[in-house]
């Protein structure tokens, strides 16, 4: 190894001369007297080949060693595999859905990883990944293209983030494939149609007790499928009128404000329930589908075109609005769609629950009204 004594006696001569320090570490002296660090490693193609690390005595004998350990340590990054990558951004994002996270898990195995996985990630460029998105493009499949460069995007992001990469070469190709049509889940909006349903899941006799509650608990809490379906009886405040859900899909706590006509309902469901889930599946110990609650709804004669289970949203949404002229913003805030300051959203979680109170007792009087004018 150098010291600094030896690295004093070195003399200039006429040709270039390389002088070991430890681990690909050199000083160079060129023929003029010069004397600067260098770094000799192989390249991804297996190539030997020298980068600089700073001239002597500007960059010393000790920051030489760190420089040529950094970039060591860079170097071993940057041989990290996309396949690899992909399985730390999963376990990074920590989603609070299994289901959502085993949907991006297999658009990943599906689409990514047969090209890609065995991939140094440094080494990968937008020629690799096009021809991809194109396939899925070509298959019709604009929605799932668009999805699968998103998350190729956040992977290259999240390499990058932990130098893994230097850059990210799937995000010039965002809109590289054709737009998809935006289609809407269906809903019914109308007030005579909406009528008709709710009566007839509260007149239906053929249904599994758990699947029928859940029909009719659906219109006046308007949640999503894995909100609804996950729900345990401890989630459930009676005392003080909530239903409060621990996570919802962005992550945040939800509370619903619960009406004497919902209470009625969700006490049935916490009788019935054997403890684990609200409203049991056809297995113990485990959550209704969201398969079955939509094919429960076919089952009553609603037309999967017409209405289905996510549908109850855009139904309270626009009713709420249009049939009874309730507050947008209060509306949006029991929907879940909570905007603007991220620091007040945080620690107003309430989010004017006393008006929300108000706004649901209205929703929950709308809806007794409608099946009351069916029996009469």
């Amino acid at each position: 190894m150098l010291t600094i004594s030896k690295i004093n006696r070195f003399k200039r001569s006429s040709k270039l001369q390389r002088h070991l320090d430890a681990d690909g570490l050199y000083l160079e002296v060129s023929p003029v007297g010069s004397k600067k660090w260098r770094y000799r490693y192989k390249n991804f193609e297996g190539n030997w080949t020298m980068k600089s690390l700073g001239p002597y005595p500007e960059t010393s004998l000790e920051r030489a060693r760190e420089l040529r350990d950094e970039f060591k340590i860079v170097k071993d990054y940057q041989e990290i595999t996309f396949e690899k990558t992909a399985l730390e951004w999963l376990d990074y994002k920590d989603y609070s859905s299994e289901k959502n996270k085993q949907i991006i898990q297999r658009r990943i195995e599906n689409y990514l990883l047969p090209q890609l996985g065995a991939q140094v990630l440094s080494h990968i460029r937008p020629k690799d990944i096009l021809p991809i998105l194109k396939q899925l493009e070509a298959r019709g499949y604009l929605e799932l293209a668009r999805r699968v460069q998103n998350i190729t995007s956040q992977i290259f992001k999240y390499g990058v983030q932990n130098l893994y990469c230097e850059s990210n070469p799937a995000e010039p190709l965002q809109g590289c494939t054709k737009k998809p049509t935006v289609k809407h889940m269906s809903a019914i909006v109308e007030h005579e149609a909406f009528a008709d349903l709710v009566c007839r899941i509260e007149l239906t006799e053929h249904l599994m007790p758990s699947v029928k509650l859940c029909l009719q608990i659906a219109p006046y809490v308007f949640l999503r499928s894995e909100s609804i379906r996950m729900a345990k009886p401890e989630h459930l405040d009676f005392k003080n009128k909530l239903w409060i859900i621990p996570k919802d899909k962005m992550g945040r706590e939800h509370w619903i404000p619960l009406t004497d006509s919902m209470i009625q309902l969700l006490q049935l469901a916490v009788q019935q329930s054997d403890g684990d889930f609200l409203f049991n599946g056809s297995r113990p110990k485990r959550p209704l589908s969201e398969n079955t609650l939509n094919l429960a709804l076919r089952s009553i004669g609603i037309d999967k075109n017409i209405h289905v289970f996510h549908g109850f949203r855009s139904s309270f949404s626009t009713l709420a609005r249009e049939a009874l002229r309730l507050d947008g913003e209060l509306i949006e805030l029991q929907l879940g769609h909570v905007k603007g300051d991220a620091v007040r959203v945080a620690y107003d979680r309430s989010q004017r629950l006393e008006e929300r109170r108000e706004m649901m007792q209205a929703w929950s009087d709308y809806l007794d009204g409608l099946k009351g004018a069916r029996y009469q």
